[in-house]
Formats: C-alpha cells, sequence, structure tokens
C-alpha cells in the first residue's frame, strides 16, 4: 500500500498509514448498485471517469455531447481519447481525478491515464469486469466490512451492502423477490405526484410515507436520507393547498409541503430509530442545500441522530459548529476528499479542535459504478488523516495510542453505533 501514498510522509505518518492499511473499516456512503449493474457494463478507460469527474470535464469546457459520447463502445476507442485528452490534462490535478489515477494504478498497473497506457487499462478492466470484482475492490483492496449503500433498493447483497433509503421514498413499489419470497422495496430518486393514482389526498400521502417506512426497516435499512432544504414551520392545510397544486402539475416550490411532509416523516422514522442521513452543500444550485436549514428539526428532535454529509462543502465551517452546538449530530466525511483534499485535511485539523471523537464517521467513497475507485478515494482519506494526527503527534499534543483511538472511532466504531450495526 505504501506505493500508492503520496511521497514526504515520515515514520510516524507512515506508521499511522500501516495501522489503516492492516484494519477492516465501515464505508459510511456509497451509490453502488448490486454487482450484476457494474457486470452490465461495457466498460474501458472512459468508465473512471463516469460520476464525478462529469462535472470536472464539464467545467473544463467539455460539451454534454461530447461526454455522451465517449461510452458510446461502438465508437473507435482512438477517436474517444482524442476527444477526451485535452479536457484531460485540464482536469487531471483535482481531486476527482487523483481517486481514478489511484484505480488504474491499484487494479490495472498503471502509473498514469495517458495515450501510452489508455489502451491497456481499457484491455484489463474488460478482462477483470467478472463476478468476484466486488470483492476484489471491496473486501480484498479495500477491507471494508459493509457499505452504507443508497442505490434505492433493498435487494443488495448483504456481504457488501446495508441499505440506507430515501426519507419519503417517492413512490416507488414493494416487490416481490422471486427467488427469495422476500419483500424488496424499490424507490425512484423523484417524486411524481401528478402521475400517481394511489395519492389521491395528503392523507394517502403520509400514510405512504409510513408504509415505506415499515417496509424499508423491515427489509434491512438502518437509515433514511433527506437532503437539507430551507425547512419552516407550517399547518396542515397549508401544505394540503401545496399538495393539491403539485398534484394538478401546477409548477410550484412546494416548501410548505416538504416542510409538512418531511416533519411528518422524521416523526415517524424517529419512533423506528431509524438514523436520519442528510445531504448538504454541493450539487446543483447548492444554495439551497445549505447546512444551516436544518437547524430547525435538529432542535425539533434532539432524540433523532443526524448524520450530516459532506461537511456541507463549501459550507464546512458552519457546519463543523452543527456539531459542536447540537448533541444530535454526527459528521460524515464522505465525498468530501474526493471534493477538495487539501479542504479535508485542513478541516478535520478543526474538527479535532472543536467536536468529540465519537461525532465523526470518517469515510464515505460515494461511487456508483466506477467501483474502483472507492480504493482510489480511501487512500487519500487515509492520507488527510495521517497527516493531521502525525502532526499532533509530533507537536506533542496527541500521542500515538490516541491517535489510533481516532482512526479506530472514526472508520469503525462511530458508524457502528450510530446505526447500530450488528456485527
Amino acid at each position: 500500500m505504501k506505493s500508492f501514498y503520496k511521497k514526504g510522509f515520515g515514520d510516524v505518518e507512515l506508521n499511522l498509514l500501516e495501522v489503516m492499511d492492516n484494519m477492516e473499516i465501515i464505508d459510511g456512503h456509497e451509490h453502488t448498485h448490486p454487482e450484476e449493474a457494474r457486470l452490465e457494463k461495457n466498460v474501458d478507460v472512459f468508465t473512471l471517469f463516469s460520476h464525478y469527474t462529469h462535472r470536472d470535464l464539464s467545467r473544463a469546457g467539455m460539451s454534454e455531447t461530447t461526454y455522451k459520447s465517449l461510452f458510446d463502445t461502438n465508437l473507435p476507442i482512438e477517436k474517444r481519447w482524442k476527444e477526451f485528452m485535452p479536457y484531460w490534462e485540464n482536469i487531471r490535478h483535482t481531486s476527482y481525478s487523483r481517486a481514478a489515477l489511484l484505480a488504474a494504478k491499484k487494479f490495472y498497473g498503471a502509473e498514469d491515464i495517458n495515450q501510452d497506457t489508455y489502451r491497456s487499462i481499457s484491455e484489463n478492466m474488460k478482462k477483470n469486469n467478472k463476478p468476484g470484482i466486488y470483492k476484489k475492490v471491496f473486501k480484498d483492496a479495500c477491507k471494508i466490512k459493509t457499505c452504507l449503500c443508497q442505490c434505492g433498493r433493498t435487494d443488495v447483497d448483504p456481504d457488501f451492502f446495508t441499505p440506507v433509503m430515501p426519507l419519503r421514498g417517492g413512490f416507488g413499489e414493494a416487490v416481490i423477490d422471486k427467488m427469495t419470497g422476500k419483500t424488496i422495496f424499490l424507490a425512484p430518486t423523484t417524486l411524481r405526484l401528478k402521475e400517481n393514482n394511489k395519492i389521491k389526498t395528503l392523507d394517502d400521502y403520509l400514510a405512504h410515507i409510513q408504509n415505506y417506512i415499515d417496509i424499508v426497516k423491515k427489509d434491512g435499512a438502518v437509515g433514511l436520507k433527506m437532503i437539507s432544504f430551507p425547512y419552516v414551520e407550517t399547518i396542515k392545510e397549508d401544505a394540503r393547498k401545496e399538495f393539491v397544486m403539485l398534484k394538478e402539475g401546477t409548477h410550484i416550490e412546494g416548501k410548505l409541503f416538504d416542510s409538512y411532509t418531511i416533519d411528518k416523516a422524521l416523526k415517524y422514522a424517529s419512533k423506528k430509530g431509524l438514523t436520519i442521513a442528510v445531504h448538504t452543500g454541493y450539487w446543483g444550485d447548492f444554495r439551497y442545500r445549505h447546512p444551516l436549514h436544518i437547524i430547525p428539526l435538529l432542535i425539533k428532535y434532539p432524540d433523532v441522530k443526524f448524520d450530516i454529509y459532506h461537511l456541507g462543502y463549501p459550507w464546512v465551517r458552519e457546519t463543523i459548529m452543527l456539531a459542536k452546538g447540537f448533541s444530535n449530530v454526527w459528521l460524515n466525511l464522505c465525498w468530501t476528499y474526493a471534493i477538495s483534499q487539501k479542504c479535508t485535511t485542513d478541516a478535520i485539523d478543526e474538527i479535532i479542535d472543536a467536536v468529540p471523537i465519537n461525532k465523526i464517521v470518517g469515510f464515505g467513497a460515494d461511487y456508483n459504478i466506477p467501483v474502483e475507485k472507492v480504493f482510489g478515494h480511501l487512500v487519500m482519506a487515509k492520507e488527510s488523516l495521517a497527516s493531521v494526527l502525525g502532526k499532533r503527534i509530533r507537536e506533542g499534543t496527541m500521542t500515538e495510542k490516541q491517535a489510533h483511538t481516532i482512526i479506530e472511532k472514526w472508520f469503525w466504531e462511530n458508524p457502528k453505533e450510530l446505526y447500530n450495526l450488528q456485527f
């Protein structure tokens, strides 16, 4: 593993990295579907640039048409690489891209992704895209006991994943698995009020939420996920009026409907003892995902455990203050290293100053199809933690044993306790 880490670490940091490399961990957030979804893909080097690197390529000037063409395997790979290469040189230094570079080195033996290696990487990816790839990545390379997985379904392989489902569930369908006879809830990612004929009233919708929560809890979900939004206290009649408008297809923001139904969903989820994961910060128009929007809910539900994702990036310090100010808040560092490893490293140092060490989930890679990048992201997480803890050891403000305790809590004990994982 040492060959994958940045150069320049001293003995203290290397010893910490060795401790992390030899331990089993819990991955605090993934979007990975069952292995079959990966195996049916016609993979090549460009698979490593699916998911988040899409954003960096777009910001570098790549058109959506060009981006989609990268994954059209009917086109010669040489043609696709020629289109890709100028944009790749503009994004190769981002944290998103570093995870891809590390993955290519670990699994496909390439010291770089470039003109000389893209064909061999592609050939090796095709050769290795077979049953067992999840074991190779999650178990053998990363030593992950389980991933807290949000792929909108509960029929995930329990050897790899533990489901976390959307809080309100959209209008998914409960279906029976023909092989096991088990009820599985398949949740879409969006609400479609107008098209749904089963939900005629606001009360129907609230009953749907409760039924949905009961099903996914029974199917093994340990948490529910929501998105931070501008919550406001409201009454049922105001929510009902917006429900009617949404049902009719009127384009409104629906803030009162959202606030009222999230409120009811949280109240019911709290009775079921489910942890609430909260996406905060960066994605789309991230102004609407400001982490401080959820403060009224933190106050209203002091017994609910809130797992705050992504450090609210770019509002990192404000998010740290949520954990400083509220006992029912945990901070989840998922995705943050890949957004900016430098920012996350600095944030870890500040978190240790401000927040009890039992309130942090130290890692979640946050990928779907390009599972190899889970390894790359984990390398970056370990580097960041080793860098901060090593500095504190040398300064004399922390012993190596105390640093090991932080590592154990952040990578294992805290997510296990937060989500009441039974193993």
